[in-house]
């Protein structure tokens, strides 16, 4: 008799996790909390109409703890209810949970970032930016993080806080920069100047091998206590970028007009990526005080100038 109904017993386990697991057609996300039991997430899945027998399923589930050594991990998945019992355990249990895939270019100013996290399903912008203003993030980070979210692709939580995206995103930005620390030990300027002129670079860069060259001018126009007169700063300013200057935009009475006041503005104009900020950190050294956009190669290059003249020159030569 016993060996009946253990035959009955495994004939109906078997038909059971042979079984679509529902009739829910469409794959749906589903979550297991942080320590969730078989017992929880079975009884939940049978309530969601995501599986028809909670029971077959923990059965499965133990059996599986004991033969693989596998647990349910905490995280949200994809599951087909069309797929049997033993399906949508197996993506439960060996699956990869789910993310937010985001990407953040180089040259963003913080409401940009927040604009395309939002666009990105990420999280919502109001709740990103109420986390900036929140943000104690200890290290050398400033209580404005403008320049310090650092540009990349990123895989965020699936249910993502604002909290979480800048952490994510200030933790890469420290990863970065903290080898940069240690490789240039004598870089010219400390590490939040650093920063900032990582920005202008960022900005006024388009050749990614004038970075360096660029970084210089600015290091020898600070030396020499000149205006860096940064078209860059002043779109920052404003609020806005423009294809043209105006020579009225270049009065602006802003600390970030550096037309108009001496020495590096008083923050970052945009996030720096990894090849601006080497370049703030190890500037290349060189006579160059000037440059100008070469608008005869029109590939976003410039030419440099050792004075005013050579300057004047350039733009009369170079400039359409």
């Amino acid at each position: 008799m016993a060996a009946i109904v253990l035959g009955l017993g495994l004939g109906w386990f078997a038909m059971e996790v042979s079984e679509p697991a529902s009739t829910i057609e469409e794959p749906v996300v589903y979550h297991v909390p942080t320590g969730a039991t078989g017992r929880s997430v079975s009884t939940d899945l049978e309530e969601k109409n995501l599986i028809v027998n909670g029971l077959a399923f923990r059965l499965l589930l133990s059996y599986y703890e004991k033969r693989n050594g596998v647990s349910l991990q905490a995280g949200y998945f994809q599951v087909d209810p069309k797929k049997d019992i033993r399906g949508v355990l197996d993506e439960l249990l060996y699956g990869e949970p789910l993310t937010r895939k985001a990407t953040i270019p180089e040259g963003y100013v913080k409401a940009q970032v927040a604009t395309s996290l939002e666009e990105q399903g990420v999280v919502s912008s109001n709740e990103f930016g109420a986390a900036l203003e929140s943000a104690d993030l200890g290290w050398q980070f400033p209580s404005n993080l403008e320049g310090y979210l650092f540009p990349s692709t990123y895989e965020f939580p699936y249910e993502c806080t604002g909290e979480a995206a800048v952490r994510q995103m200030t933790d890469q930005f420290r990863s970065v920069v903290e080898p940069m620390i240690e490789k240039y030990p004598n870089k010219p300027l400390s590490l939040k100047e650093t920063v900032i002129l990582a920005s202008l670079v960022e900005r006024e860069a388009q050749v990614a091998s004038e970075r360096p060259l660029i970084a210089g001018v600015y290091i020898n126009r600070i030396n020499k206590g000149m205006k860096l007169e940064c078209d860059a700063t002043v779109q920052f300013a404003l609020g806005k970028q423009k294809a043209v200057l105006l020579y009225s935009d270049l009065e602006i009475a802003s600390p970030y007009n550096t037309y108009r006041y001496p020495g590096l503005p008083p923050g970052p104009i945009c996030s720096p990526g990894a090849a601006s900020l080497e370049a703030a950190f190890n500037p290349k050294k060189s006579d160059y005080l000037f440059y100008v956009r070469n608008d005869v190669k029109n590939d976003g290059s410039h030419v440099f100038g050792r004075d005013f003249g050579e300057h004047q020159a350039n733009i009369q030569k170079y400039q359409r």
